[in-house]
């Protein structure tokens, strides 16, 4: 339904530029949020198009258009315009967009854009790119209401009125003193309903929460949802406010975050783009790596298994039911990765919370491995009495009852799948933590080596028990 409506959307738009309507193109723009625009015109790549649009609609609502297009469409744009029509589409727009849609374009177009801003506006756009890539500095706008301490609610008000347009936000107003120090904040509401012969001094909030320029912008994000923010101000290391970092801001933090963590957790390089317009060779070097390291470490599962050739010749139903080690303890332990990884994402631990955290969880990876283990005897049992794991032939062969062969290979499995579900747990809770020791990213570090180190220890556990206890009841 979503893409019939899109499908019209785009024809609707189209043929209103074919037309020269003007009045249907403003009022697809006073009546439609700018992002559903934008994707009706994803796969538009003619500049004649965008032109027409940009000198027909009002810059209030082109700036925030500009925006949401795709890097192609902007570059195309932008070496369309005339140096006019760039200034105008810049003037109107916020230093944080700019920088945003510059570090994706090449250098000949961030050198032309640069040249047509205004003086000021360049200044900021220059200080946020040159700010490290995710920090606080980066993500953060310097349009902002900022005020003296001094200054009476009613003056106030009036430099609202004045600059309040050109603000990224007005509902959260910074107090300072002379020198740029942070003082408090007010919320607009407050403002409004304040007698207008108060000073700001008097009624500012003086808890207020802020960040430092170099933070990582995933700390930031989990300071707004910790304290329940709208804006928060920048500060520098002279603790002297320099920007602000807005709610609209931290919602795209966190989708760009909650990506990454997911391609890491899949063993992928993160993706910039969307997948149908990333090419081919792009997608081919995000997978490779992983699947090449992954290969290698396999190789102590290799190893292991070459080992116990001879053991494997003699109960040939061994081999058989290694996968069923391997899946099980890889899928417990990316269930608590997952688990441990938001957690640490979310920033929901605190010093001291590692031991409590695996006492916790081998009380809960305790409970699960005895019930997997019990469950697998019982469904192991059912296998082997109706022939779908079949373990009559390997009893016949070296002369032992079937029922005795039977209930050894379920042991065997039992036990191996209880040892191997609380490795895989205990290890997938400790890995993260010590990743972000070593300030590792732990989406990264943990998933690979977690299913290899479960893949080793299941192995080792089931060929140790099979040699050294079990194989003894079948006279081995």
């Amino acid at each position: 339904m979503e893409e019939i409506v899109e499908e019209l959307l785009t024809d609707r738009i189209l043929t209103a530029v074919k037309n020269r309507n003007a009045k249907e193109i403003k009022e697809i723009f006073e009546t439609v949020p700018n992002i559903d625009i934008a994707e009706a015109l994803d796969e538009v790549d003619d500049a004649a198009v965008f032109l027409y649009i940009f000198r027909t609609v009002n810059s209030e609502y082109t700036s925030d258009f500009f925006t949401e297009l795709t890097n192609d469409q902007q570059e195309m744009i932008i070496n369309a315009f005339t140096d006019k029509q760039l200034i105008d589409l810049l003037e109107n727009s916020f230093a944080d967009d700019i920088v945003d849609t510059l570090e994706e374009m090449p250098a000949n177009v961030v050198a032309r854009v640069l040249k047509a801003c205004p003086a000021d506006l360049r200044k900021d756009v220059n200080n946020l790119l040159n700010y490290k890539e995710n920090t606080a500095g980066s993500v953060m706008t310097t349009e902002y209401l900022d005020m003296k301490d001094d200054l009476t609610v009613k003056d106030a008000l009036k430099i609202i009125r004045k600059r309040g347009k050109d603000a990224e936000t007005v509902y959260t107003i910074f107090v300072r003193d002379s020198k740029r120090n942070l003082m408090g904040t007010i919320n607009l509401d407050d403002l409004i309903f304040a007698d207008e012969d108060e000073v700001l001094s008097e009624i500012m909030d003086r808890d207020f929460v802020t960040c430092n320029v170099n933070d990582d912008q995933e700390e930031v994000a989990n300071m707004f949802k910790r304290y329940d923010l709208n804006a928060m101000a920048v500060v520098n290391n002279e603790n002297k406010i320099i920007g602000i970092i807005t709610i609209d801001d931290v919602v795209d933090i966190i989708v760009e975050e909650a990506t990454e963590d997911i391609a890491h957790l899949n063993q992928i390089s993160n993706m910039d783009e969307p997948y149908l317009k990333t090419p081919v060779y792009k997608l081919v070097l995000k997978c490779v790596p992983w699947i090449v390291v992954l290969m290698v470490l396999q190789v102590f599962s290799t190893l292991i298994l070459s080992k116990f050739q001879d053991a494997m010749k003699a109960f040939a139903i061994l081999p058989v039911l290694v996968p069923l080690l391997t899946d099980a303890g890889g899928n417990a332990g990316g269930q608590t990765t997952t688990m441990i990884v938001r957690s640490i994402s979310l920033d929901e631990f605190g010093r001291g919370d590692f031991k409590r955290a695996v006492w916790k969880e081998f009380r809960v990876a305790s409970c699960i491995a005895a019930i997997i283990a019990v469950f697998a005897f019982g469904l192991l049992m059912a296998e082997m009495a109706i022939g779908i794991a079949d373990v009559s032939s390997c009893a016949e062969e070296i002369g032992v009852n079937i029922v005795l062969a039977m209930v050894i290979v379920a042991s065997l499995i039992s036990c191996t799948l209880f040892v191997t579900m609380m490795a895989a747990r205990l290890v997938a809770c400790m890995f993260p933590f010590l990743a972000k020791k070593l300030r590792l990213d732990p989406a990264v570090v943990c998933g690979p080596f977690n299913t290899t180190i479960v893949d080793v220890i299941s192995l080792l556990v089931y060929f140790f028990l099979w040699t050294n206890v079990f194989s003894k009841f079948l006279g081995f």
